[in-house]
């Protein structure tokens, strides 16, 4: 059989190969446009074509599987942001709800501190806080630590540094739910609260935070009083009787005259140590200087 070096071929069937590549250049892949039809003449060129064909079915098959799994990525996709805000607004919630902000009276607010209390944590807590004390201008902070199981030098200091942080704006704060063994762990470690006033329960802090602002009304009162033409030779008249009257009463040490101060009274006179109340004393007779006998 003689080589042929060179086949004929109509223009026709050329323009047909030549459209059906411009169509799968610009990414159409739809198997009635980019399939080359059957030619009756059996030649080289028909050779060429059925190749062309099968190559198109293969490509149009990779294409269609490829958009499936990009669809599929997709939709992957899509579930995990929407996982991943779920996510954000449960954690969103849990530091609300980890560390409310309670106004527990009229100028007094509560915020009472449960699970670990790590940097992040503090520091979104001490925003919280502070914001809370900008709207409602509370002039007292209960610090609850009843639950916190574990206090370590990183958890005293968020709490100090969060009293540091309520002072500035004028808010006196307590701290309360000091457990003995969490007092014995302070002492080890030896953290100073730095004169921060620390009370054993929330009750006593509550009263503590009564005495302060019944203390802050009487000066307030007495500023009031003082002022140039408010009556300022009465109110010094007055503060001058009341200090001779009570002289005597502490030279001589009448009873009737100036009356003990009674327990619930003793309990916010002064702060507690951490030494009495990892000893279990009584927090009442440390304020005041009482030794406890055995």
């Amino acid at each position: 059989m003689p080589d042929k070096t060179s086949v004929t071929v109509p223009f026709d069937r050329i323009q047909r190969v030549i459209d059906v590549l411009s169509m799968v250049s610009i990414g159409e892949y739809n198997s009635d446009l980019i399939q080359i039809p059957a030619s009756d003449q059996a030649d080289e060129f028909s050779v060429l074509e059925a190749a062309l064909n099968i190559y198109n079915q293969e490509l149009s098959a990779a294409r269609a599987q490829n958009e499936r799994y990009i669809a599929e990525l997709e939709q992957s996709k899509r579930e995990l942001q929407e996982q991943l805000n779920t996510i954000a607004r449960q954690q969103l919630a849990i530091n609300e709800l980890s560390a409310p902000t309670v106004e527990l009276w009229e100028e007094i607010l509560l915020l009472p501190v449960i699970g670990t209390l790590d940097t992040q944590r503090a520091q979104e807590m001490t925003e919280k806080l502070l914001d809370r004390v900008k709207q409602s201008r509370s002039r007292c902070i209960i610090i609850d630590i009843t639950g916190v199981e574990i206090v370590d030098t990183t958890t005293a200091n968020s709490v100090l540094k969060m009293t540091r942080a309520a002072r500035l704006l004028g808010a006196m704060c307590v701290l309360t739910g000091i457990r003995p063994e969490i007092a014995r762990t302070m002492i080890q470690l030896g953290v100073e609260l730095e004169g921060l006033r620390t009370l054993r329960t929330l009750k006593d802090g509550l009263r503590e935070c009564f005495a302060y602002l019944r203390r802050a009304k009487e000066r307030e009162k007495a500023l009031k009083e003082d002022r140039p033409g408010h009556g300022t030779s009465a109110g010094l008249s007055l503060l001058a009787s009341m200090q001779k009257s009570r002289a005597p009463a502490a030279a001589q040490g009448d009873a009737e005259a100036a009356p003990a101060a009674t327990p619930a009274s003793r309990s916010f006179e002064s702060p507690v140590p951490l030494q009495q109340v990892a000893a279990g004393a009584n927090p009442g007779a440390a304020g005041n200087g009482e030794s406890s006998s055995p």
